[in-house]
């Protein structure tokens, strides 16, 4: 699969497994019903990493999936998933607060953590973006279908994950329509690769110089268990 293959539509989810974030929440929750996500997220940070025995994988994008994947599944549970693809109009509101929320599937429910790009740099529109970590997401749609959802990180001087854009399939064009923090205006990234501006029809190609997909994380758990 190529690398933005992740942003395409399909029938079946692409990702299999949720390794051991069920696992992880519902121990420490056991012992501390009041347990923070920070707290949650140290905990799913040091599980992967003690995973990774021959230290293969990049530490900040390790440490970013760890963050991300046990965040979506405690949203799930509390229902503040944002799912565009259930709302009718384009205020984020978050799954909890829509009429047939007890209806709605699992699919429906989690933002499903497929893929991490790593991005050392490109340039749009005379904008200068360095240090990004695209990460993409799939959730079920109202036919069931699993589409994309994209945001866009860096990190800044404290070294912390920050988030500056975001963005999802709205016209079903095989296109993520994104909402960068540095345009008034949203901006096209394709499953070839590209990040498009519809005002000067400009292009910049993004590099993607490291990724971690869900098919290495189940591996590297797999490969852990084998090792026990």
């Amino acid at each position: 699969m190529k690398d933005f293959d992740s942003l395409l539509r399909t029938k079946n989810p692409k990702r299999k497994s949720y390794t051991n974030v069920k696992k992880i929440y519902k121990t420490a929750r056991s012992t501390n019903k009041n347990i923070s996500l920070e707290k949650l997220q140290e905990l799913n940070i040091n599980d992967l990493f003690k995973k990774d025995v021959k230290n293969k994988i990049n530490n900040d994008l390790l440490s970013l999936w760890g963050m991300l994947d046990i965040k979506s599944f405690v949203d799930a549970l509390s229902g503040d998933t944002i799912n565009p693809y259930l709302l009718d109009t384009k205020e984020q509101l978050p799954i909890k607060n829509l009429p047939d929320y007890t209806y709605l599937t699992d699919a429906q429910r989690i933002l499903s953590l497929v893929d991490i790009k790593h991005i050392k740099y490109f340039e749009l529109e005379g904008i200068s973006f360095n240090n990004v970590f695209l990460v993409t997401y799939e959730i079920a749609d109202k036919d069931e279908y699993f589409r994309p959802y994209v945001t866009l990180l860096t990190l800044n001087d404290d070294n912390e994950f920050v988030e500056f854009g975001y963005g999802y399939d709205t016209n079903d064009n095989g296109n993520v329509e994104l909402f960068i923090s540095s345009y008034n205006y949203l901006v096209y990234l394709t499953s070839r690769g590209t990040i498009n501006s519809p005002l000067s029809g400009k292009v910049a190609k993004l590099k993607v110089v490291n990724i971690l997909t869900s098919e290495e994380i189940l591996k590297l758990y797999k490969n852990a268990i084998d090792m026990d």
